[in-house]
């Protein structure tokens, strides 16, 4: 009986630890695109934005496309999901619970790092294709995305 009992935690233990070495869509994506795959990145980056676990998860997948985009040469993709990595960043910041060290980090990336990278996209845009990517990804965090992390959200 004892043999058993002990057969059952050990595979427990294996299974648990099994369950904790699994890498997230966004584990996977952020390490393709440093290895310099963006293609392969892509629907691991998506997968994380259509069902982020954290707040700061969907962000980062953002923030990831918008890198590719850029490197690919598409500017307005650049444009486009480095301003929802900032609407989401600024948004975390906003409401964040506790200060900490990282809310710190984020604001950095939601008031100076993505602000300067969008002003150097712009100029290769246009005013009125600019005006209409924030318009279309603000509707699109506000209805999708956003309500899932406030409880009394308005």
């Amino acid at each position: 009986m004892k043999k058993i009992a002990v057969f059952a935690a050990v595979v427990l233990m294996v299974l648990s630890l099994a369950a904790c070495a699994q890498k997230s869509d966004l584990d996977i994506g952020d390490a393709m695109v440093k290895s310099g795959d963006c293609a392969g990145a892509v629907p691991h980056l998506d997968a994380t934005i259509a069902q982020p676990e954290q707040i700061m998860d969907m962000a980062l997948a953002y923030f990831l496309k918008g890198r590719c985009a850029k490197e690919s040469g598409d500017v307005a993709g650049a444009y486009k999901n480095y301003y929802a990595a900032k609407k989401v960043a600024c948004y975390a910041v906003a409401h964040e619970t506790y200060t900490n060290l990282n809310t710190y980090g984020r604001n950095e990336y939601c008031e100076r790092i993505i602000p300067e990278m969008l002003a150097e996209l712009e100029p290769r845009l246009g005013k009125d294709e600019v005006a209409s990517i924030r318009a279309e990804i603000d509707k699109q965090l506000e209805d999708r995305y956003l309500k899932r992390f406030v409880k009394n959200y308005k």
